[in-house]
């Protein structure tokens, strides 16, 4: 089984990942220095992480976006500062995380996208480690913790399970039963 390069990923990620993928080998790999992406939508963003990263290895990247239910884009009411009052101002308000998983296999390729969708709501507050980012304001529905709070649980939500699965079939790897 080759190496798998997960671009930009954290070990929490990692730990989600490797519930959904069986036996893979996948090494995290940080992007390159200077790296930036102007691309607001998460297709976009995780594509660019892939085509600026210099692996020659099967690399993917992942991207998310906070939406409404009606597709406005709320990344643009939050910055590094303000996680709080974001949670504050939009709290309880209906959204999606929209999923973004970017695969090359082969330098010059062309890359696959794998999307999923999760429907839930803005936290009260953020909760959970920083490394995970958005998924510290948002609740899954039928979910009473964000995102990032059953990440570090160990609970994988289907949603990820989902965009994850289809880069495993993609790759003809084998899943896990979700647990």
């Amino acid at each position: 089984m080759p190496t798998l390069v997960f671009i930009d990923g954290n070990d929490l990620r990692l730990a989600e990942v490797a519930q959904i993928i069986d036996g893979a080998d996948i090494r995290i790999e940080g992007l390159t220095a200077g790296f930036a992406t102007s691309a607001p939508e998460p297709e976009h963003k995780a594509r660019d992480k892939v085509e600026a990263h210099p692996s020659t290895a099967i690399c993917f990247a992942e991207a998310v976006d906070i939406t409404t239910m009606d597709g406005k884009s709320l990344r643009l009411e939050l910055d590094s500062e303000n996680a709080n009052r974001f949670c504050k101002w939009w709290r309880e308000t209906p959204a999606k995380v929209q999923l973004r998983v970017a695969l090359r296999r082969v330098e010059g390729q062309p890359i696959e996208i794998f999307s999923a969708t999760c429907e839930g709501r803005i936290s009260d507050k953020p909760d959970g480690p920083l490394i995970l980012g958005w998924d510290r304001l948002f609740v899954p529905k039928g979910e009473d913790a964000t995102l990032a709070q059953l990440s570090v649980a160990g609970k994988v939500v289907a949603f990820r399970r989902a965009a994850y699965a289809q880069l495993a079939i993609a790759l003809g790897l084998p899943t896990r039963a979700e647990r």
